[in-house]
This record gives C-alpha cells, sequence and structure tokens, in this order.
C-alpha cells in the first residue's frame, strides 16, 4: 500500500465512521475532543486577565500607540490613501496636549483656558497645511478606541483624509475626575512646503504679519516606538493579535467537528450512535459559543468608563 493510501485509510478511521472504527470515528469517539475545548477555553479567557492589568504595565503606551498606527495605516492601504509617517514633532504637540487634559481636568478639543486644539501644534515648532486631533479617554485595548472613531463620522473623516501625511499620538496616565484613566491624543497633520516656510520666516524678521491659509480639523499624535524587543513583540502580539488567532482556531475547529458529525450522521443512515451524537452536538455548541465571544464582546463586559471626542 502506497504512503498516500496509507494516509488516506488514517484519516478515514479518525473522521469517518466505517468498519475499521465500529462505526464510530476515532476523532468523536476520543477523549481529544472534549480536553482540546478545555484547551481552547483556557487560551481564549486568559486574555481577560491581560485586558484588565495591561494597562498597568510599563509596555501599555507604547505598544498601543503602535498598534493605533497599524490600524489607522493597515484600513487607509486597503482604501488606496498614502500611509501616514510618524513625526516626533506631532508626538510631543500630543503629549503637550494629553498633559493639559490631565493637569485641568478637562476632556475637549478647546481648554478651559480657550486654547485650541492648534496651540498645541504651534508649541512644538509644527507649522502645518492641514491638521486634525481624535481623543480619547479610559480605554482598555487600542482596538477599543479605534473601532470607536471608526464608528464616529467626525473622527473617521480624520483617520482617512487623503491630505494628511504624518501622524503622532501621545498616551498618558493619570487623575481624571477622581479616577485613574488612560487619555489618548492622535494628531494629524500635513506639513507647510519648505518654500512657504522660509517666506513665512522672512515676514517675521520683517515684522509682517503672516497670513497662511490652513485647513484645522480635530486630532491627535505620540512618540515613535523604538523598543522591538523580545518582550516587547510579545507583549504587541497579545495586545494585536492574540485575540484574533484564538477567534480562528475555535472557527476552524467548530468547522472541522460539524463537517465530522454531518459525515458520522450521513454515511450510514440506519447506523446511529445517540450517545455519539449527543457528545458531538454539545461540543459544536460550545465551539460556537467561543467563536462568538470575541475581544470586542469581552471588553464590553469589563467596567470602565470609554469615551471619545
Amino acid at each position: 500500500m502506497s504512503m498516500f493510501k496509507k494516509i488516506i485509510s488514517k484519516l478515514q478511521i479518525v473522521f469517518i465512521p466505517c468498519e475499521a472504527n465500529n462505526e464510530r470515528p476515532i476523532f468523536l469517539q476520543s477523549n481529544f475532543l472534549p480536553h482540546f475545548l478545555i484547551f481552547l477555553f483556557l487560551i481564549k479567557f486568559i486574555i481577560v486577565p491581560f485586558i484588565i492589568y495591561f494597562p498597568e504595565t510599563n509596555f501599555f503606551a507604547d505598544i498601543s500607540k503602535s498598534v493605533l498606527i497599524d490600524l489607522t495605516n493597515n484600513e487607509r492601504k486597503q482604501l488606496g490613501l498614502n500611509a501616514l509617517k510618524e513625526n516626533t514633532q506631532l508626538n510631543q504637540a500630543a503629549l503637550l496636549k494629553a498633559q493639559d487634559i490631565l493637569a485641568n481636568n478637562y476632556f475637549s478639543h478647546w481648554s478651559p483656558q480657550g486654547k485650541s486644539p492648534w496651540h498645541w501644534f504651534k508649541k512644538a515648532n509644527y507649522n502645518y497645511q492641514a491638521a486634525g486631533e481624535n481623543l480619547g479617554i479610559g480605554f482598555l485595548d487600542s482596538s477599543e478606541v479605534h473601532q470607536a472613531w471608526e464608528n464616529s463620522p467626525a473622527h473617521k473623516a480624520n483617520l482617512l483624509n487623503s491630505q494628511y501625511q504624518e501622524i503622532g499620538i501621545a498616551i498618558l496616565q493619570g487623575n481624571f475626575e477622581g479616577n485613574k484613566t488612560t487619555v489618548v491624543v492622535q494628531l494629524f497633520g500635513t506639513p507647510q512646503k519648505q518654500e512657504l516656510r522660509i517666506i513665512n520666516e522672512e515676514r517675521q524678521e520683517k515684522k509682517i504679519i503672516e497670513t497662511t491659509t490652513t485647513q484645522e480639523i480635530a486630532g491627535t499624535t505620540t512618540e515613535k516606538t523604538e523598543s522591538k524587543g523580545l518582550v516587547f513583540g510579545v507583549m504587541k502580539f497579545l495586545s494585536a493579535d492574540y485575540s484574533n488567532l484564538c477567534q480562528k482556531i475555535a472557527f476552524y475547529t467548530l468547522a472541522l467537528v460539524f463537517l465530522t458529525l454531518l459525515l458520522n450522521i450521513l454515511i450510514h443512515i440506519k447506523i446511529q450512535h445517540p450517545d455519539l451524537i449527543y457528545k458531538t452536538v454539545f461540543c459544536v455548541s460550545l465551539l460556537f459559543i467561543l467563536a462568538l465571544v470575541d475581544k470586542t464582546f469581552i471588553i464590553q463586559i469589563i467596567p470602565h468608563s470609554f469615551n471619545i471626542y
């Protein structure tokens, strides 16, 4: 018997009812499936304590802003837009804005002292043609705040504005209204052309009033993450990709078990084993729940106060 036929024969015994397995596929008959389900539940819900305690770690700010930039640029690329480059001046402007929000206990584009969002661009010496700002507070996960911006037409307009060339993000933890929280400021910008900057500098030297045309829309930024070590990579994987991987494992396992159940019922329809069918239906039900309960659902049931502006 060829190697290929041996493999087919083994697969038949494992997944298909036949004389060799007494019409009871080993995949459904053995204890492997229940044990694998327990394993799936463990790896699925181990993310819960990670989501809760990750914001307390030193990696949270750097990883969150890195993920937010990736999420923004991935979506822009899918729509044929240019990817945004991280800019250190925008990062600094975003940090100044985040510090001001926590210091003065407000959550708005305009400060109580009347400082506009564009004040922080100028304070960081970022001369712009177009600029935007997105704000978030009290979030647990980067995907949560990004999705909230996506669901808001005004914030989404910033994320997908074709005029923007650069991005900056700052994520800062502190006390807000008596509670410990996390603020994210995401800034977008398009720098002035070099020729225009030179002209403006000459005008300032001659004490001529500067007249430039700018487009101003609300947004924020952060410092570019330089730490790319092993721990950083693992933490970023857990934050950005781990849950998606668990979802795929649950979905493909569900498809495999459901297909095996159908084969078990239909191939020899006159020969049925109710105990095996009930056991498999129960496993399918649990897998269906696992496939439905994604990271977004888990975050929603964790108590926290989240808002965007």
